[in-house]
């Protein structure tokens, strides 16, 4: 059951959500499943608002969930819903039980007849490339659940939904917990600080970034950087490297993943004159920390306030 409200859709974010893109140990303490997650079942049906703006409504917590990103898979498996999952995509890497699962194909080419072959009762799924499937899936009688957060908080409040969806709202509430300790643990750490000038590189070739409208930029932001992908546009432009060298930013961080290898950014045309070479500010971070919506950007985003404000980590 669903009612369509306005909801803002980021299809770059998807690129994002692959393994290909990161790694994050969730610094929340849920590196997997929670020793006791089940929560009380819900009296009555389960309503919540997606990220896509749609209301998805279950009379019950879903028993069977498939998911369509390796993100949303590990939200599943951090809350303690492991349990009730039946398949996920041939990129699901994390935690170790998730490689396990049926497969119903990439994220980007779901099978809708693998899909239904699991009978689901919730589905996780991604926008962008995805959009369409969610009519297809809806049609066959399947509840969908989009996940596309753009600042830190909804990441948070995302978990909290499938917490609910999925009848884990104790594991949900704890990781929610743990990811908001985190925030206000980097905000007491940068206050006071002037902002530091901060690239973050996407991809190199050709040279990618973070803009506007993206939970990469509003952690960015929370652990006291200027985001210079932001001056680029929303979602995840591409960047001049001649605007790149006329910026020069005091820190550049550069994701590293199966998609993304940045090399000896130094060696770079024009990229030595730059002033984070030059001062040793150049960082190679591993793509799933900072990429992945879910618990593990907790360790992303302290792991930001050690490149961007090493002086307020090492204050700690």
């Amino acid at each position: 059951m669903s009612t369509l409200r306005p909801g803002r859709l980021l299809a770059a974010l998807l690129l994002l959500a692959l393994p290909a893109l990161g790694a994050i140990v969730v610094a929340c303490g849920s590196g997997g499943e929670p020793a006791s997650s089940a929560s009380p079942a819900a009296s009555g049906p389960i309503s919540v608002t997606d990220d896509s703006g749609v209301e998805v409504v279950l009379d019950q917590p879903a028993e069977a969930i498939v998911s369509l990103a390796p993100a949303n898979t590990e939200i599943a498996y951090a809350i303690g819903a492991g349990d009730r999952m039946v398949a996920g995509t041939s990129y699901d890497d994390y935690p170790e039980e998730a490689k396990a699962l049926p497969k119903i194909g990439d994220f980007a080419n779901p099978n809708v007849e693998k899909i239904a072959s699991f009978s689901p009762d919730l589905v996780l799924a991604a926008s962008g490339i995805q959009d369409k499937l969610r009519a297809k899936l809806e049609s066959l009688g399947m509840s969908v659940y989009v996940i596309d957060p753009t600042t830190y908080d909804e990441v948070v409040a995302t978990i909290l939904n499938v917490g609910r969806l999925a009848g884990a709202e104790d594991g949900a509430q704890a990781v929610a917990d743990a990811m908001a300790a985190a925030r206000e643990e980097v905000r007491a750490a940068v206050a006071g600080l002037p902002a530091a000038s901060t690239f973050l590189e996407i991809y190199s070739e050709p040279l990618m970034t973070a803009g506007q409208g993206t939970f990469i930029d509003d952690m960015i932001t929370i652990a006291g950087g200027e985001n210079i992908g932001a001056t680029a546009g929303s979602g995840f432009p591409n960047f001049s490297t001649e605007v790149l060298v006329k910026v020069d930013p005091a820190v550049y961080i550069a994701d590293s993943g199966s998609m993304s290898e940045p090399g000896d950014i130094s060696e770079r045309p024009g990229f030595a004159e730059l002033t984070a070479v030059k001062k040793g500010r150049v960082y190679v971070i591993d793509d799933n920390l900072i990429a992945r919506p879910g618990p593990r950007l907790a360790d992303g985003l302290r792991r930001l306030l050690e490149y961007i404000h090493p002086e307020a980590q090492d204050a700690q």
